[in-house]
């Protein structure tokens, strides 16, 4: 690599050392970490994981300086903008749904399987994050604003 030339073997770690930051910041100045009396306050997994984020970040940018640029091919990106589609679904048909559809377009048109294993891996998810995470642990998911009309 030349010098002062940034690749995504630099970016990746400075965004993961940014996000841990304000995880970290967020812990302990905003929600508290710890009450001596109660235990762990709402900051205290943010804190923890923004703290393990920064080790980690710190580790890959200790190899990425001096690093070539990676070569990126079109078919990898393919992962990229799955996650940006989901994100982009979220808003409109919400998480949960639009992470099933997610599993069938990949399913069906990336990997060509067939509908009946779609189905079924398809099937299996959903009971597994209906059942699992919002009956059980009542997790709030983000509801889209085809969700939010009915």
């Amino acid at each position: 690599m030349k010098r002062g030339k940034i690749n995504s073997r630099l970016i990746i770690p400075l965004a993961g050392l940014l996000i841990s930051a304000v995880f970290i910041w967020l812990g302990l100045s905003k929600f508290g970490f710890w009450d001596g009396v109660n235990g762990p306050k709402p900051g205290f997994f943010p804190t923890i994981t923004g703290t393990v984020l920064l080790i980690v970040s710190l580790f890959i940018l200790k190899g990425a300086i001096g690093s070539e640029s990676p070569k990126y091919y079109s078919i990898e990106l393919m992962v990229i903008l799955g996650a940006v589609g989901v994100i982009a679904m979220t808003y409109i048909i919400g998480l949960i749904p639009s992470v099933i559809l997610y599993i069938v377009i990949w399913l069906r048109y990336y990997e060509k399987t067939p509908w009946i294993s779609t189905l079924k891996v398809t099937g299996f998810m959903s009971v597994i994050i209906i059942g699992a995470f919002v009956f059980w642990l009542k997790v709030p998911f983000p509801m889209g604003l085809l969700e939010n009309l009915l």
